[in-house]
Formats: structure tokens, C-alpha cells, sequence
């Protein structure tokens, strides 16, 4: 029975499975429910080319090459650049993870990166 007194309030927040946000409700045949689902998943675990992350205190930025050289141009405008060779990514000191992020704005960031923003919000508001 439908609650027709409910509202955003009365909702259970539930935590996400997903790690690529936004997620979308799709009606799909029940044959294939299990299947989709777990190619999904799939798809959802692999490690995003294009991807941020905080390694041994630097902020690392990497991406698939750009044969037009756009990508590399952006990644030069940032000061205190350093391109590592070992995993072919950009290097960046930690005190410029804002301007990576705004230079940067369609990038998936990792869980590290995520926890160094909250960790800069948290100590800036105290």
C-alpha cells in the first residue's frame, strides 16, 4: 500500500553500490536481469582511464594519450607539474588539488581524493 502521506523526509537514505554517480532506473526484460546486472557491475569495478588520485602525498592525474596534445596542454597550465614515466601520469604537488579539479572538472576522482577534500573542508571551517 502506497504511503500517500509520504515525503523526501520520510525516506531511509540508502548507501550506493555504485561507484560511478548518477545511477538510473531502467525497465529491462526479468531474462536478462542477472545478466546486465552483472556486466554492469563489471564495468562499474574497472579503474576509469581518466581518473585522480593522491599517491605518496602528490596529486597524480591520469588520462589515455592525446594524440593532439589538448590534454597535455592543460595539464602544463598547472604550476609544479612533473610527468611520471613509471605510469605515464601527471604529478602535481597537494597544495594544488583545487586548481587540478578545476582544470580537470570531468575526471573520476579516487576515494583518497575524495577524503583530502573533506579532510581541507573540515580544517578550513575550524
Amino acid at each position: 500500500m502506497p504511503n500517500r502521506r509520504g515525503n523526501v523526509k520520510n525516506l531511509i537514505p540508502m548507501p550506493t553500490i555504485w561507484r560511478h554517480q548518477p545511477t538510473k532506473t531502467i525497465r529491462v526484460p526479468e531474462v536478462f536481469v542477472e545478466k546486465i546486472l552483472a556486466y554492469a557491475h563489471q564495468l562499474d569495478d574497472e579503474i576509469p582511464e581518466q581518473r585522480i588520485e593522491i599517491i605518496n602525498g602528490r596529486v597524480a592525474v591520469f588520462s589515455p594519450y592525446d594524440p593532439r596534445g589538448y590534454f597535455q596542454e592543460k595539464a602544463r597550465s598547472i604550476q609544479g607539474w612533473r610527468f611520471h614515466r613509471g605510469n605515464y601520469s601527471w604529478w602535481y604537488p597537494l597544495e594544488k588539488l583545487e586548481e587540478v579539479l578545476t582544470v580537470f572538472p570531468e575526471w573520476m576522482l579516487h576515494d583518497n581524493v575524495i577524503e583530502a577534500l573533506i579532510q581541507r573542508y573540515f580544517n578550513s571551517a575550524n
